[in-house]
């Protein structure tokens, strides 16, 4: 699913499609350009820009909608503890509990295992697949990534 990530004077949300060509079509075309309140404007298939004469400046980025995590539990993991759902790019992944980070020696400053979460897929209500590992090395747009940013942000 895609959202527009709207940033205005630094401050970013995300908004529907709707709301974003809404916003474009008027300062283009509607109520705000035949005020004169917008001072300049590009726009092109996926990025807008807009500066209001008021001084506010509004950046729209056409992007994926960002991972929810679902208030409900999941089922239990191999090992026996509870998981939680987490919705990315449309799919719903069993995530277990966060470990904690980790030294392979005790005292040691580097070989630092980040701290993870195990997940796998849930289709039809039934989990199954291999289990992966994400963490915060994770590549940015992968689905490891996303999922370590929604579990991790609580």
């Amino acid at each position: 699913m895609k959202v527009y990530k709207r940033t205005e004077n630094g401050v970013t949300s995300h908004v529907s499609i709707r709301e974003a060509m809404t916003e474009v079509n008027d300062a283009k075309l509607g109520r705000l350009s035949r005020e004169r309140s917008v001072r300049k404007m590009s726009s092109g298939r996926t990025q807008h820009h807009i500066e209001y004469a008021d001084g506010r400046t509004v950046s729209m980025i056409l992007v994926d909608a960002p991972a929810t995590v679902e208030p409900e539990e999941g089922p239990k993991a191999w090992t026996g503890e509870a998981t939680r759902i987490v919705t990315v790019k449309g799919k719903r992944y069993a995530v277990g509990p966060i470990r904690p980070a980790r030294s392979w020696t005790v005292g040691a400053t580097s070989g630092v295992t980040p701290a993870s979460v195990n997940y796998w897929t849930e289709r039809n209500g039934v989990t199954f697949g291999a289990t992966r590992t994400a963490n915060d090395e994770a590549k940015p747009g992968s689905i490891g990534r996303a999922i370590w940013d929604a579990v991790s942000a609580r």
